[in-house]
């Protein structure tokens, strides 16, 4: 039986993250999601996630693939491989120093699997930003409301 690892913010939840959890789940018997903590997302990317961990958590849960959530505190995977004994680790844009050293540790192969290109959280919030700025700029009123009675 092979036991996959997918390392994941998983903000903003879209297809992507969707299709690679759908890709590696095919390529093992069983997929264990290394959801990073609030903290940790906020350690590596320099800001906190929009959506929180046990709302990401939950809709990971019901994506309705079979798979186990475990909880990642920082960017390197090592208490997480060893605990589920992960057979294969799962990236889609290469592997951190910190991930590349755990799987060396806990023998564990390393593999990349295609990118969902179209979209991104980045793309989202960039979207959402451009927007909010776009209509802000706008002048608008504010439909005048009438009630009779």
């Amino acid at each position: 039986m092979t036991i996959g690892y997918l390392p994941m913010s998983a903000d903003l939840f879209h297809v992507g993250h969707l299709r690679a959890i759908e890709q590696c789940y095919k390529l093992c018997d069983v997929l264990v999601i290394g959801l990073l903590s609030d903290a940790a997302i906020k350690k590596y990317k320099g800001s906190s996630p929009i959506i929180p961990y046990n709302e990401r958590e939950e809709i990971i849960k019901h994506s309705g693939i079979l798979l186990v959530v475990a909880k990642q505190h920082s960017i390197n995977p090592n208490n997480n491989l060893k605990e589920h004994k992960i057979d294969v680790m799962f990236s889609s844009d290469g592997f951190e120093e910190s991930e590349k050293r755990a799987a060396k540790k806990h023998k564990v192969r390393l593999e990349k699997f295609d990118y969902y290109k179209k979209q991104s959280t980045t793309k989202i919030k960039k979207k959402i930003y451009d927007q909010t700025r776009s209509e802000g700029t706008k002048k608008t009123t504010a439909p005048v409301s009438s009630s009779k009675g």
